[in-house]
């Protein structure tokens, strides 16, 4: 049997060369392609997501809430540490951010809104059912209150107008401090949110 000559065998070596290079290539390109690039956002974003506090209130319908309750879809929760008998300007805020969703109707649908007031309102029970299914107000005895505010950050100005935006993983994946105003909240979430599919 003749052994290859010294040009045969340089042709093996670079077939055997690009071969490898092509394998590395396709690897690495299906990796960067399953790696998820976040987006820039004018508000905080939390990478990677952080586990939301343990959560024991009741709904609007004054059924239990919990952590399962922020499960499979994205969640606005508004923590308003001083409401009074009138609209407050933390409830307002996260009104304001679903009536600027209302151009994209399913994103809008997407998202579940959250508002659990610090103390409650001496009149009737809020409702948002005229608003949209997706919209509730939480409440629960002083004791459970406090805890959501504790875990969430001090109960006074620093939660004041803060949304947090929680993934159907029930993790935190975002906030937005009264800084950021409701049109760029909109657009932040449509970006988080499209990144994240």
């Amino acid at each position: 049997m003749r052994r290859p000559s010294s040009k045969q065998r340089r042709a093996v070596i670079l077939i055997l060369a690009l071969i490898t290079f092509s394998v590395a290539y396709y690897a690495g390109h299906t990796q960067k392609q399953h790696t998820r690039t976040l987006p820039q956002i004018d508000g905080v974003l939390i990478n990677p997501p952080l586990p939301v506090p343990p959560v024991d209130l009741n709904n609007q319908q004054g059924e239990p809430f919990s952590l399962s309750d922020l499960q499979g879809h994205w969640s606005l929760l508004m923590l308003d540490p001083g409401p009074g008998k009138i609209s407050s300007i933390a409830l307002t805020r996260l009104i304001q951010v679903h009536n600027r969703l209302a151009a994209d109707p399913d994103l809008q649908q997407q998202i579940h809104y959250f508002y659990l007031p610090g103390n409650k309102i001496e009149e009737k029970a809020i409702s948002f059912a005229s608003l949209s299914d997706n919209f509730q107000a939480l409440h629960g005895d002083k004791q459970e209150v406090d805890i959501v505010f504790t875990a969430f950050g001090d109960a006074d100005n620093e939660t004041e107008y803060t949304l947090y935006l929680i993934g159907p993983d029930a993790k935190l994946h975002a906030l937005f401090t009264r800084n950021n105003n409701t049109a760029t909240i909109a657009e932040d979430l449509n970006n988080l949110i499209d990144a994240a599919q």
